[in-house]
């Protein structure tokens, strides 16, 4: 019996991780360190987690008040993404986003969001009460949303002005929508525009990988690092890029929403992640992308499950594997993928199996989901 099946009224939680940890499962989802401790120095420290799991002693700084180390770490990552600000988050990009939409638009106002963003976009709809006017997503393949016209967010500023517009770009498919232009339309119509950028942390880290938000016009963006970037689970970056949101705000909201008690485990995952990405920039990611795309160019072959190209996925991170036409659905390709080849997909549908990469993800790794998507696609 595979570990997954046991009865989990036997089994407690940590022997499980252990049990997880030990088998050859390989796991085409979150994080993205995929348990590769050679992925980031600091997930491979020896050190105990319990011997440098501390609070807000002497010498170590307070996120929500920081004076000395911690303010320095974000200044460094300030000045990396080329931004006013970039602040650290625990909470996941959840808490970024909730903080980013409670400082940019004021109680009761008025309020532009993609139909596809984060479940946290509509939690700070209903506790700030916001007039909210959903943006639809364009027409892309079945199951995968597109992402947002630029024309639409025109259209709806025009019909009632917003203090802010906010898209998830790339989408968890790896759709990009024109951010430029968008941020363009937001800003002739005196609208911030926001960016959930959550699963593009690896933009522009490569020139295999789309331009992120900053450098596009966004005025906030989010990253969620733990998504695509070697860093632990929770751990989200929020940029304030062009000034016109106070960081003060920003940091008191991220106080409101944030645990009082950040873990300083995840800051220092945050801070090797970011100096990881630092000190190797574009080199880092190099042999990454030569697996990733020599991949892509293996699965283009399959006849009857078909990859969702690059051309048309923008991001080509993300591996949607389409069942459409054959016999087998989204969630039966990822059970067969699971129970017979231990190939954990991060995200399923009727219609396809999404397998998530990033850097930390092996040779082996690669070859294993194309073996088992070729042998699978000749029984169809």
């Amino acid at each position: 019996m595979h570990f997954y099946d046991q009865n989990p009224e036997t089994m407690r939680l940590e022997d499980k991780l252990q049990a997880y940890a030990a088998s050859d499962d390989y796991g085409f989802h979150m994080p993205g360190h995929k348990r590769q401790t050679a992925a980031n120095p600091f997930l491979g420290n020896e050190l105990a987690l319990a011997s440098i799991d501390i609070t807000e002693i002497p010498g170590f700084d307070d996120l929500h008040e920081p004076e000395g180390i911690l303010k320095n770490e974000m200044a460094a990552a300030a000045k990396f993404y080329g931004t006013k600000a970039t602040i650290f988050s625990v909470n996941g990009s959840t808490a970024s986003n909730l903080a980013a939409i409670s400082a940019a638009v004021p109680f009761e106002g008025h309020f532009l969001s993609a139909e596809n963003c984060h479940r946290s976009v509509p939690h700070a709809i209903m506790l700030r009460h916001l007039k909210n006017r959903p943006l639809k997503t364009m027409p892309f393949l079945t199951d995968v949303p597109g992402g947002i016209d630029p024309l639409s967010v025109r259209e709806a500023l025009k019909a009632q002005p917003a203090a802010a517009v906010m898209i998830t770009s790339p989408t968890y498919e790896g759709v990009v929508s024109d951010v430029a232009a968008i941020a363009e339309e937001a800003h002739r119509a005196g609208a911030l525009l926001i960016v959930d950028e959550a699963h593009g942390a690896h933009f522009s880290r490569h020139p295999a990988f789309p331009v992120s938000a900053v450098k596009l016009g966004a005025d906030l963006v989010v990253h969620s690092l733990h998504k695509t970037l070697p860093s632990l689970t929770q751990t989200s970056v929020l940029h304030n890029v062009s000034g016109r949101v106070s960081t003060d705000s920003l940091m008191e909201w991220m106080d409101v929403y944030e645990s009082s008690s950040p873990s300083y485990i995840l800051m220092a995952s945050i801070t090797s992640c970011l100096h990881t990405i630092m000190d190797q920039r574009e080199a880092y990611f190099a042999p990454y992308v030569e697996r990733l795309l020599a991949c892509r160019e293996k699965l283009a072959g399959l006849k009857h499950l078909r990859l969702v190209t690059k051309e048309t996925l923008y991001d080509p991170s993300k591996l949607v594997i389409h069942t459409e036409g054959t016999a087998l659905d989204g969630p039966a390709l990822a059970e067969i993928l699971r129970t017979k080849y231990h190939l954990v997909m991060e995200k399923v549908t009727p219609h396809y199996a999404l397998a998530m990469t990033s850097a930390a993800d092996t040779a082996e790794g690669f070859e294993r989901l194309e073996r088992a998507l070729f042998e699978i696609d000749a029984t169809l």
